[in-house]
């Protein structure tokens, strides 16, 4: 009888991590006092990692859930595609969906790993550009009626990081965005209040004392959630995709909405 629960308590894992979880979706909302001039909503999506098979149906409800915050700014950090070069038909197919997210001042983006490998790095600027979406690479965009500097660093690991992109404070109020997340450990982050970052999805599959262990180079000290580095908040998405297995397990598809509130 042990044996037949143990049995049937791994099938309904294996059909979570293979069926439910991968389509599963959340929208977390983190609530930030930021020195602004108004208040803000910036949405984040991350780590999209898009194959040949992705369900245009799926896409289409997870950019309606976007699109339901009514956001400012919407933020990529990056990893469009899983593999380019087995999938270069996304060329073409994802600009008219990526078309479709809206936001009232900008949609940024920035390189992941995976946006430059595989012939990728060929084909995303011009992807963006026809989605809509402003590239920042080691660049920055300011918002002065909000007192608000966005930089985005190139890829750490695949690309050419700006190390010096955090040394000048532009506006009040400074994101970076960056791809992998401990970049921070090497950067000077004093002009930086908030850095959003994905790359690790969450350690796609989480398992106690082995998933740690397991994360990608540029995600070790930084897995998943929010941080509060040095006096500055760091957020880690788990993204929406998956890579090298496509498996998920306590680590659920999501979008994260940023309420940033100006300083009384």
């Amino acid at each position: 009888m042990f044996v037949l629960l143990l049995l049937v308590m791994l099938l309904l894992w294996f059909i979570d991590m293979i069926v439910i979880e991968p389509r599963c979706f959340l929208t977390r909302h983190i609530h930030c006092v930021m020195p602004l001039r108004k208040s803000l909503i910036i949405v984040q999506f991350s780590d999209t990692h898009f194959h040949n098979k992705f369900s245009g149906k799926q896409l289409k409800k997870r950019i309606a859930a976007i699109n339901a915050c009514h956001p400012d700014i919407v933020i990529f950090s990056g990893d469009l595609m899983d593999h380019y070069h087995r999938a270069q038909s996304l060329r073409y197919r994802l600009p008219p969906y990526l078309r479709q997210i809206q936001a009232k001042k900008a949609k940024l983006a920035v390189y992941g790993n995976h946006d430059i490998g595989g012939g990728a790095k060929y084909v995303y600027a011009d992807m963006l550009k026809e989605s809509g979406f402003c590239l920042l690479c080691n660049q920055h965009m300011c918002f002065p009626e909000a007192d608000l500097c966005i930089m985005g660093i190139d890829d750490p690991l695949a690309g050419y990081e700006d190390r010096t992109i955090t040394d000048v404070r532009y506006q009040s109020c400074q994101i970076l965005i960056s791809h992998e997340p401990d970049i921070i450990d090497q950067l000077v982050m004093d002009n930086i209040d908030l850095t959003i970052s994905g790359h690790t999805h969450g350690g796609q599959i989480y398992l106690p004392g082995i998933t740690q262990a397991l994360l990608p180079k540029g995600g070790r000290h930084y897995r998943k959630g929010c941080y509060v580095h040095h006096g500055h908040v760091l957020y880690v998405s788990s993204g929406w995709g998956m890579t090298r297995i496509p498996l998920r397990l306590a680590n659920p598809p999501e979008i994260i909405v940023y309420h940033l509130h100006p300083r009384s």
